[in-house]
């Protein structure tokens, strides 16, 4: 990800590509990091709890977990 927007920056400031399609993409990766920080803060606190087994891999948190 930081490759891409380092390649979007350089794209904006050569002017191919469009100053608010850069700030589009900026928001995007805005939303993206701030996931992943919830997800680290989520593990945190699960490990502190001694919830060891209910800690998900980064990037597959169940948003609803189902009980059956």
């Amino acid at each position: 990800m930081r490759e891409f927007l380092v390649k979007m920056m350089l794209c904006t400031k050569e002017g191919s590509i469009d100053s608010d399609k850069a700030r589009n993409i900026t928001k995007l990766a805005a939303q993206i990091n701030e996931s992943f920080y919830s997800e680290i803060k989520i593990a945190k606190v699960m490990t502190e709890a001694g919830n060891l087994g209910d800690i998900a891999k980064l990037g597959d948190l169940p948003i609803n977990k189902t009980h059956e």
